[in-house]
């Protein structure tokens, strides 16, 4: 019986030994395959030529598997129902298995799959989503290589950064053939599928870091995820510090969705040569509201207000720039009021009363005092424009310096064009501060934001109406495994 009792003790122990070199060596695995993870984003983003990584596990296998999983993105369109599909491309994998432990990299993030054949995400993969852009640059594995224990994998660029969308190149199908692959997406949604070993780590990342519907299909390992945003307008707010922004989240763009934008800007001391500007440039875009106050108030206000609206978008190089620079704030019709006795000032971004007219920004003071000030001076608005955007546009055309139109019409319109989600920045000048500049930002104050507020309402997109920007980039890395 002791004889026995000792043998089954030692097996016991055999047991419990070899379960924990397992485990200590999964955790090697899942260490390397993270730093793998790392030292790959590097190279096939553009930050490093080559990187190197060593396997220095004990047993299981690595290998390279380029034809295992695909990443696809279709736009649907709201109205016509028509589908695009953007990109669809095999994604590939780096994978290590033990037994029946697998670990993989793929997409740009690592992957456990257990022997039940669950999946579990262990480092995310390169989508990052928020509000209603996506920004997506898809990391590809190539190479056809494999190595057992100790091994390196070398890992070195194939592609990168090549352009998915937005592309001025490609046009969608019929019957929008002459509309090219370009920000801000309208009129329908976007769902990226993906086909993998490890889908059902995908389902769970799509479901805890996106705002999106997501579809398991387990007959052919496949997920989907389709994008939307919650949030809507902001309403009556607080206006933000110098810098800081107001959300504008759930625009429909459509159309025109301004129902009401005003703001009320208390001043620090006084209004004299006050620059004050609400600013995006989010999505490659430029769009700047620009506030110029040269006078002060002494009994009341005799001057004028300058207001200036540009606006450039980044896909397809379009310039437009807005002025009115003798704008009356006493009178009762106008979009601004001077209030002396408060030393506030009232803008009414939706009056139809005060008029835009269509020409080169002449910019108020030194570049600096705009947060797109360079940009300005050094871009020029073409001789004529047709807007044709939206049904409230009436396709009409704008010659310099001679076309107008009334603010509510301009600011709703390129409101409209910035997209369905975007941020309004604060910039209060005259000081040296522009926006873009390194250390820039931060003027001295002519408006106490702490005591300004302001109201915005709009039209809400609705149903799948939702997705607005998309950067997406195709970077594939080959990997070599030897000894």
């Amino acid at each position: 019986m002791i004889l026995t009792g000792a043998t089954v003790v030692l097996v016991g122990g055999g047991l419990a030994l070899t379960s924990a070199q397992d485990q200590a060596e999964t955790e090697r695995a899942e260490h390397t395959m993270t730093l793998f993870d790392s030292r790959a984003a590097m190279v096939a983003l553009g930050e490093s030529g080559a990187q190197s990584v060593s396997f220095g596990q004990d047993s299981g296998r690595f290998e390279t598997r380029p034809t295992d999983g695909y990443l696809m993105i279709r736009h649907a369109e709201f109205e016509s129902g028509a589908s695009t599909e953007l990109y669809n491309e095999t994604l590939g994998a780096v994978v290590y298995v033990n037994g029946d432990r697998e670990l993989a990299y793929q997409g740009g993030g690592v992957w456990r799959k257990d022997a039940q054949g669950e999946a579990q995400v262990i480092s995310p993969p390169e989508f990052h989503y928020r509000g209603a852009t996506l920004t997506l640059p898809v990391v590809r594995v190539d190479g056809n290589a494999s190595g057992s224990g100790s091994v390196s994998a070398r890992i070195s660029a194939d592609t990168r950064a090549e352009k998915v969308y937005p592309d001025a190149s490609r046009t969608y199908p019929s019957p929008a053939s002459s509309r090219e692959f370009v920000n801000p997406i309208r009129n329908g949604s976007v769902s990226v599928y993906v086909k993998s070993e490890y889908y059902r780590g995908w389902a769970t990342y799509f479901r805890e870091r996106t705002e999106g519907d997501v579809t398991v299909f387990d007959g052919n390992r496949t997920v989907k995820v389709q994008l939307e945003s919650i949030s809507g307008a902001p309403g009556e707010f607080d206006m933000p510090r110098e810098g800081n922004s107001i959300d504008v989240s759930g625009l429909d763009g459509n159309g025109h969705p301004l129902t009401d934008f005003t703001i009320t800007l208390k001043a620090d001391g006084h209004f004299n040569n006050g620059h004050w500007s609400l600013y995006s440039d989010e999505g490659g875009d430029e769009f700047e509201m620009h506030i110029w106050s040269q006078g002060k108030c002494d009994g009341g206000y005799n001057d004028e207000i300058d207001f200036s609206l540009y606006y450039y978008n980044g896909s397809t190089g379009e310039v437009r720039e807005w002025q009115n620079s003798s704008i009356d704030p006493t009178d009762s019709a106008s979009a601004f009021d001077i209030d002396c006795s408060t030393q506030e000032l009232e803008v009414d971004f939706t009056n139809t009363e005060t008029n835009l007219t269509y020409k080169d920004v002449d910019l108020t003071g030194s570049n600096n005092k705009w947060c797109f000030g360079d940009h300005i001076d050094d871009r020029d608005a073409p001789s004529s424009v047709t807007l044709d955007h939206h049904p409230e546009d009436g396709a009409q055309t704008f010659n310099e310096n001679t076309g107008s139109h009334t603010m509510e019409y301009v600011v709703n319109h390129y409101m409209s064009r910035k997209g369905f989600d975007y941020e309004l920045t604060v910039k209060d000048g005259p000081g040296n501060s522009e926006c873009l500049s390194p250390g820039g930002g931060r003027g001295s104050s002519r408006v106490d934001e702490d005591v300004s507020f302001g109201t915005l309402r709009y039209d809400e997109a609705s149903g799948a109406q939702y997705i607005t920007y998309l950067h997406v980039t195709d970077n594939e890395v080959n990997v070599s495994v030897g000894p």
